[in-house]
């Protein structure tokens, strides 16, 4: 490797680790994500209305740590056991639009039951729509505010055209709740919780929350467990990222195993951590999800999950070493706070209920969009995503199987360059493999004269050595970026091509019958790249070629149980590379062999 190689490899490690930084500081702002989040549009109503007399401040704990709940903060959460019960059943009423229906209950005024439209529940034909079922972790109900807590009776009227409800509730104290719930075009919803005091003394709202419902796990079409997983995010204030908290969640429920005498998992687990300013949180599964933004921001956040469990854990000495999540839940924290006599406080917040969808993420703002978990690869992630749902849109028979199709052929026309001068710079280290392997066995004792000789072969063949390997690692952040993207988008959750049946899933074929269910696109990948690797010139040494013949079956196996939208991708690639190198084959056979015969100076030597 010459200097020049070095220099080239070591920038692009530095890109490579520097990437993060370099995404949050520069390339963020120019796509329209400042590093400081915009707080929700206030209205004229807000700006002309008067402060609300609030509680005391946050603590100087609190306030020195703004910029949000660190993992160590965390990770001192208190864990406590809490049930999820059937509650008392009270009257609903439904408000609806095109794209989402939605149950309130007058027992704390909360959200018991989402049905989202647009998208069915199972692949079967009357399977009916996706039903997020809150009934017994209501969403927006009240937890420690007396008298408006998810068994208590609300008032409620709905609006005219059955896109709003308003519901009204007496506290203690005199003070009178009234909640205004209003459905907008898709799926979010607007919420506004005013607290009126008509009495003669000022009376106080304690410290309380606001709940997100249990977010349910969706089970895979496939019956398998893969990418199925929970989550809950957070936004902090003070140009904080997005954090993701569902991975930690399991090392929650060992951390409090190992607290316990007994040493079992807790079936439930609540995590408080220290207090702390929150813009936004949000909890998912792999699909949906619910955002809770409050006007303002909240004065602190809880977290909920409980575990799947196993029939095994009757027996007292058996333990359970995984934890599956089944649900998660979040609070939105709120100081305590006075209301004079005569006034009123306000308190105001966006829900979103709804598909992980970038299109409708995107629009919803204030970094939203990041639950996607594209990570440091986002740009390129959303640039992929945005070009498939073009394809798919304008492309008849509209079909995300030919999309990820097409587009593979256009990473591949863009790409053209790059792998041509690779195959051709690997082609030239094959036809002067001879020359090298006599130059090795030569100076085998001298590897100084090694090198300098096999330099001097390198610049008159005008070869170079990392030809065959530099220019593809501009293509890995795409293959990462396209992996992300094709693993989760939800416009691939059951869409179908030949005999796939649900491309962001494994195909699961004679699952049932066959002890591992029978997937096809893997092996067609294998051997597609077993043929390519033989039409390759091979510039390496034999050892290399004999770890470069296993390849196809370790990508097998590595790929046997991924989403199959992804194992297309890699397929349709792997036949483009054939006939790519079949097209150049065939050139280079139509060329003079008197130009193929010509020899330099090194090898008539």
């Amino acid at each position: 490797m010459n200097r020049r190689d070095l220099v080239i490899l070591l920038v692009l490690v530095a890109l490579w680790l520097s990437w993060p930084m370099i995404y949050r500081r520069f390339i963020g702002p120019l796509v329209g994500e400042s590093t400081a989040p915009a707080k929700p549009p206030v209205t004229a109503a807000e700006e002309s209305r008067e402060p609300p007399a609030l509680g005391p401040e946050h603590s100087a704990e609190a306030t020195g740590k703004a910029a949000g709940a660190t993992a160590e903060a965390a990770s001192e959460a208190a864990a406590s056991e809490i049930v999820e019960k059937p509650l008392p059943e009270g009257r609903t009423a439904t408000i609806e639009n095109d794209f989402v229906s939605v149950s309130v209950s007058t027992r704390g005024g909360g959200i018991v039951a989402v049905v989202l439209k647009r998208y069915p529940s199972s692949l079967e034909p009357d399977s009916g729509p996706v039903v997020l079922d809150f009934s017994r972790v209501p969403a927006l109900v009240y937890e420690g505010l007396p008298g408006a807590s998810v068994t208590d009776e609300f008032a409620m009227a709905v609006s005219a055209g059955g896109r709003g409800v308003d519901l009204r509730r007496e506290l203690p104290g005199g003070v009178v709740l009234k909640r205004r719930l209003r459905l907008g075009d898709d799926y979010l919803i607007q919420v506004r919780d005013v607290f009126i005091n008509s009495g003669r003394e000022e009376s106080g709202i304690p410290a309380c929350r606001w709940q997100l419902g249990a977010m349910p796990r969706i089970p895979a079409a496939s019956g398998g467990r893969r990418y199925v997983y929970l989550g809950v995010d957070t936004l902090f204030p003070g140009g904080e990222p997005v954090r993701h908290w569902g991975r930690k969640l399991a090392g929650y429920f060992k951390r409090a195993a190992r607290a316990d005498a007994s040493g079992k998992l807790p079936v439930t687990i609540r995590l408080c951590p220290r207090r702390n300013p929150i813009d936004w949180i949000a909890v998912k599964n792999k699909y949906f999800t619910q955002i809770l933004t409050p006007s303002g921001g909240g004065d602190g956040w809880q977290l909920y999950a409980r575990r799947e469990t196993d029939p095994r854990e009757s027996d007292p000495a058996y333990r359970p070493r995984m934890t599956q999540l089944a649900a998660v839940a979040a609070w939105v924290e709120f100081e305590a706070c006075r209301v004079p006599a005569g006034e009123s406080l306000q308190r105001e917040a966006r829900y979103y209920v709804g598909p992980k969808k970038y299109s409708e993420l995107a629009v919803q703002g204030f970094h939203q969009v990041d639950i996607m978990e594209f990570g440091m690869w986002a740009p390129v992630g959303r640039i992929l995503l945005k070009t498939l749902n073009f394809i798919h849109d304008h492309v008849w028979p509209h079909n995300y199987g030919l999309a990820i199709m097409l587009l593979t052929v256009i990473i591949r026309i863009i790409f053209w360059p790059v792998t041509h001068k690779s195959t051709e710079s690997m082609r030239r280290m094959q036809e002067i493999q001879p020359l090298i392997s006599e130059i090795r066995e030569k100076y085998k004792d001298n590897t100084q004269k090694q090198q300098q000789e096999l330099m001097a072969v390198y610049r008159e063949h005008k070869v170079n050595p990392l030809g065959g390997c530099l220019p593809m690692l501009i293509q890995i952040p795409v293959f990462i970026a396209l992996f992300v993207v094709l693993r989760s988008a939800i416009e691939l959750r059951f869409a179908s091509f030949l005999w796939i049946r649900d491309l962001s899933e494994p195909e699961g074929l004679l699952a049932g019958v066959l002890p591992i269910p029978l997937n096809i696109l893997p092996v067609i990948m294998a051997v597609t790249m077993y043929w390519q690797q033989k039409l390759t010139p091979s510039g390496g040494d034999s050892q290399q070629q004999k770890m470069m013949a296993f390849m196809p079956l370790m990508m097998l196996v590595l790929f046997y149980n991924f989403a199959s939208g992804l194992v297309l991708y890699w397929t349709t690639n792997q036949c483009l590379m054939i006939v790519q190198q079949l097209h150049m084959r065939r050139k280079r056979t139509a060329e003079p062999s008197a130009s193929r015969g010509k020899r330099t100076r090194s090898e008539r030597r």
